[in-house]
């Protein structure tokens, strides 16, 4: 299985994803899954189900409609938990532009959040 479908059914594990998301139909291309984690929401939500209380959730806006400004404070939320929670270094992390443009996805995959 291609590494982009195992991280869609591992967030689908950690009750992020609903088991019938796009990002595991046969059809779904890594762009899939790009598209749903872009706005920072999804991310930040699964950095609260694996640690409780590791995320302000009033710090999250759940409605970016994606707005530039929003997504982008959305993903820097959860790049600073995964930096200052879950010791992370800045090296592991990538850069929000990389998920928000989906310019470098290899690099927000590889960041351990899969």
């Amino acid at each position: 299985m291609e590494e982009w479908r195992q991280c869609g059914r591992w967030l689908i594990d950690c009750k992020v994803l609903p088991p019938n998301h796009r990002v595991v139909w046969p059809s779904a291309v890594v762009f899939d899954l790009a598209q749903a984690l872009r706005d920072g929401v999804l991310l930040c939500q699964m950095l609260h189900n694996l640690s409780p209380g590791s995320v302000d959730l009033k710090q999250i806006n759940f409605r970016p409609q994606m707005s530039q400004f929003l997504c982008l404070k959305n993903i820097r939320t959860f790049l600073k938990v995964c930096h200052d929670k879950f010791g992370l270094r800045n090296s592991e992390l990538f850069d929000p532009f990389d998920l928000f443009d989906v310019r470098d996805f290899g690099k927000v995959r590889n960041s351990g959040f899969c």
